[in-house]
């Protein structure tokens, strides 16, 4: 698994957003993508990353309408994000993300143009596929049809968000139950699957 191509798991042509474009945009698109990480490409080179943690901290900092109304993506975008060649393996992916405390890295080819986005839930997905099941074969996929395999994905996405809403927030009794709800349902829903 370790020398696995990165772009076996890497999302392609991500969603991306430029550096002018304006915060609402922004944060638009993370809603309706269900994203958290957004690519800033301007006149086709990689120029930046914005993540919704970047967002959170915009309006928990500045509550005042006019201003967030009015900033752009490059005034809050990492400058010099974390990037990973075409050719990286998993095992360089993880290194990086492991010395970070960010959650992407971009995979740019030789002139800096982005080629897609790998996540840490990339990572874990491409783990999980590869490490044996109780009586030490690896299942490869679900015996499932692709639409239990839609909803049972739709529940471990809420279980992750919910998990990372508690580990970011500060504010454990409100994310604590909705982590233990979100983590029952994935139970409810994976009978078969020692969790």
């Amino acid at each position: 698994m370790r020398d696995t191509p990165i772009v076996r798991i890497m999302t392609t042509d991500p969603v991306t957003i430029g550096s002018t474009d304006s915060v609402a945009e922004a944060r638009a698109l993370f809603e309706s993508r269900n994203i958290h990480h957004l690519p800033v490409v301007d006149d086709g080179k990689l120029a930046g990353i914005v993540s919704s943690a970047d967002l959170l901290k915009l309006f928990l900092v500045d509550e005042r309408a006019d201003l967030l109304a009015n900033a752009r993506v490059r005034q809050i975008m990492e400058v010099c994000p974390m990037t990973l060649n075409a050719k990286a393996t998993l095992r360089e992916a993880a290194e990086k993300l492991q010395i970070g405390s960010f959650h992407a890295l971009l995979v740019i080819d030789e002139e800096r143009t982005l080629v897609g986005i790998v996540t840490s839930g990339d990572l874990i997905d491409a783990l999980l596929k590869s490490l044996p099941v109780g009586d030490g074969s690896i299942i490869e996929a679900p015996d499932q049809g692709l639409s239990e395999l839609v909803e049972a994905n739709q529940k471990l996405k809420a279980a992750y968000q919910a998990a990372e809403l508690y580990i970011r927030s500060g504010h454990g009794e409100r994310e604590h139950s909705v982590l233990v709800k979100r983590l029952a349902d994935v139970r409810s829903s994976t009978r078969d699957v020692d969790l």
